[in-house]
């Protein structure tokens, strides 16, 4: 009377080893991209600043959502939003404004869950908005410090950028040529009767959150690059400083 338990319980046994094997086979996902966080609610505007000129590139953009990006960038959520989304702006707020070895590894799993290759952390440093790197791989500080530039404007409107930030990023963490063989091309014949694809490149950085203040940059642009400068302040640490314009 005993077999058919026997017999129920190998073949589950052997189902559950299936599924372990099928998980160990499976191949890790590729991290790639870059998050960027606010570290404390005060750096919020210079936060957002920094994600536009981070995420306007291809290869740093992380495959992400636009609610994500708003709230890693210091947006409030509102009382509606999914649980997952809240959760992850109190994990923001928690954060330490001060690089530190703690705040390192919570920043590194925030960019693990979402599987970018680095975060870059935005904190104020007196008025002057700094951006520090974190490897999610090693969950440590790199040696990069990017200082922005802060400009008033009317009603004492600050207005935050970035110049040379994009650069040094794609400089430092960004994807590596390969050389591939140049495949032949073989005509296809186009069928006008068949209905268009959609339009793919339709994103959540077009939208009019991310392009928002892109005309006061573009305004200003020519004299912030020329203010920014690029030095080694010693053999291990890359800065890459801007200015603050009363």
């Amino acid at each position: 009377m005993r077999r058919p338990f026997v017999a129920l319980t190998i073949a589950a046994s052997t189902a559950s080893w299936g599924l372990l094997d099928a998980h160990a086979e499976a191949p890790p996902q590729t991290s790639r991209g870059t998050l960027v966080i606010a570290l404390g609610d005060n750096a919020t505007p210079a936060t957002k600043a920094l994600a536009r000129e981070v995420y306007r590139d291809e290869h740093l953009r992380p495959s992400v959502d636009e609610a994500t990006v708003r709230v890693l960038a210091g947006e409030p959520v509102t009382a509606d939003a999914p649980p997952a989304l809240q959760s992850l702006a109190r994990v923001r707020q928690s954060l330490p404004t001060a690089p530190d070895d703690l705040g390192a590894k919570l920043i590194a799993a925030i960019g693990q869950e979402r599987q970018v290759e680095i975060v870059v952390a935005v904190s104020m440093i007196a008025d002057r908005p700094t951006a520090r790197v974190v490897r999610v791989t090693s969950a440590k500080y790199e040696s990069v410090v990017l200082e922005g530039t802060a400009e008033k404007g009317e009603a004492d409107v600050v207005r935050y950028s970035w110049p040379g930030a994009t650069n040094v990023l794609l400089q430092l963490y960004g994807p590596t040529p390969k050389t591939a063989p140049i495949a032949p091309i073989t005509p296809r014949k186009i069928d006008s009767t068949a209905p268009k694809a959609a339009n793919k490149g339709t994103s959540w950085y077009k939208s009019p959150w991310f392009w928002g203040p892109l005309g006061a940059v573009v305004a200003t642009g020519a004299a912030i690059v020329l203010a920014s400068q690029l030095t080694k302040d010693d053999v291990n640490t890359v800065r890459l400083r801007g200015q603050v314009v009363p």
